[in-house]
């Protein structure tokens, strides 16, 4: 991966409704090389896709929570996963070590909507549930990453 690559998937990042003419704007190249370049960079993997970021709170999803939940010893994981699969509100679940073993980020339009979730996951396996609640969230783009690693004191 040439720096080339790496404006391409900057500029993807920013935009990925970008057309081909445009973003060969950006990286000088003419649109075909720049195709190429896309092409190659999804099939190597690097460019696992393009999606489009939903307003949850526009659909009425205000309540952001972090659930832990640890599982009852007699509940295997993937079925606790498989069955995650089916509760929309759990946005992702991370497979963690410590006294949790999962990690939830789940959306709600309420508390009595968070509580009824809770009542899922533990009909579901869950023993113990503790939830928290997002007061706000900063994000980071991941195409900083393209760039090299700041040092670590």
């Amino acid at each position: 991966m040439d720096d080339i690559d790496r404006s391409l998937l900057q500029a993807l990042v920013d935009d990925a409704r970008l057309s081909y003419q445009q973003l060969a704007d950006q990286v000088h190249l003419s649109s075909n090389s720049t195709a190429e370049r896309v092409r190659r960079l999804r099939q190597s993997g690097v460019l696992a896709g393009y999606h489009a970021d939903i307003d949850l709170a526009k659909l009425g999803y205000t309540l952001h929570s972090l659930t832990d939940a640890k599982l009852k010893e007699s509940v295997d994981r993937f079925d606790f996963e498989r069955d995650l699969s089916e509760v929309p509100q759990v946005l992702s679940a991370v497979h963690t070590t410590g006294e949790f073993d999962y990690q939830m980020r789940i959306v709600s339009s309420s508390t009595n909507e968070l509580e009824s979730v809770g009542d899922t996951l533990r009909q579901m396996g869950a023993r113990d549930i503790q939830s928290r609640i997002v007061l706000g969230e900063t994000q980071y783009n991941p195409a900083r990453l393209l760039y090299g690693k700041r040092k670590i004191l």
